[in-house]
């Protein structure tokens, strides 16, 4: 009996064995190679490449402005400061106008100043250019005329209503210097003046009170001005009883002062000159911008302050 437990017991440990090795075989850890999954990479995207050197026919445009220098005579000042903006705008240009009598700017010219424009209040003026050789093309155009006015402050003080009045006494005026085109245009018509109304030989005689009209007016003449402008501003400052102007320059200036119109007869109309100089470094803009004026357009806009057509 004994003999048969002790057998049982035996077979029993064996089982249990048997079990435990059945057991470690299914859970130990296998010993297989892991694969990991191939991992297959996303393309990198094609970043575009610096654009290729342009060709110089392919270079932007340059924006720097190209500089035009304008020589302008005074009487001209207000409509080519008008014209100024849209000349720059449309032509990529920086427009430097000086602006000076046109005797002083014919100096300027002659003596070697960089111009590549000059406009002058006195055709002789370009004509005198050309005969030097220092216009492009031996070229230059009358392009617009002016004639003369007087004009007075806005109170006018002294109660200046005709041309006889000019010459009492103690009336201050101011004149445009002989030299310069207002001036010079002045002077002619003062003698005009003496030479018609005031000369007792000629059928245009108005009387005694004309004789000698332009001596007496220079006695009361207490200042010559280098510019039209500046005879403006002497009557609008009260300066002065009165001074004699373009035209076009008491148009601009309007209802800010009074006037006194000088008769056709005797008025004496200047012709403008315009001219490319000869050694201007930008011909082709220097045209285009003569071109302007001597356009319908730019006649309009000479009209429009006050100037006239050419002879």
């Amino acid at each position: 009996m004994k003999r048969k437990l002790a057998i049982l017991l035996v077979l029993l440990v064996v089982a249990s064995s048997s079990l435990v090795i059945l057991n470690y075989n299914l859970w130990k850890p296998s010993t297989k190679e892991v694969v990991s999954p191939t991992v297959v990479p996303l393309p990198t995207p094609t970043m575009p490449g610096p654009s290729p050197t342009p060709t110089p026919t392919e270079q932007p445009a340059n924006k720097t402005p190209t500089e035009l220098r304008v020589f302008s005579a005074g009487g001209l000042m207000h409509v080519v400061e008008k014209h100024q903006e849209r000349f720059e705008r449309e032509n990529n240009a920086k427009v430097m106008v000086n602006f000076a009598s046109a005797d002083s700017l014919y100096q300027q010219i002659y003596f070697g100043s960089p111009c590549d424009v000059y406009m002058s209040a006195d055709f002789k003026w370009t004509k005198k250019l050309k005969t030097d050789g220092l216009l492009d093309n031996d070229q230059y155009w009358n392009f617009t005329t002016n004639k003369l006015i007087v004009i007075l402050p806005a109170d006018n003080p002294k109660n200046i209503t005709t041309l006889l009045d000019l010459v009492r006494p103690n009336t201050k005026i101011a004149l445009g210097t002989w030299r310069i085109p207002v001036g010079t245009l002045t002077n002619m018509t003062l003698t005009k003046i003496q030479k018609t109304w005031g000369n007792r030989s000629d059928q245009r005689y108005k009387g005694p009170q004309w004789e000698h009209y332009r001596d007496r007016i220079i006695n009361n003449i207490v200042s010559y001005e280098p510019m039209v402008t500046t005879v403006t501003t002497k009557v609008l400052m009260g300066v002065v009883d009165a001074g004699v102007v373009f035209v076009s320059e008491a148009k601009f200036v309007g209802p800010k002062l009074q006037y006194v119109e000088i008769p056709s007869s005797v008025n004496t109309i200047g012709t403008f000159g315009i001219a490319v100089i000869k050694d201007t470094s930008n011909r082709d803009l220097a045209t285009k911008y003569v071109n302007f004026w001597l356009s319908e357009e730019g006649q309009r806009l000479l009209t429009d302050y006050g100037f006239g057509a050419t002879r």
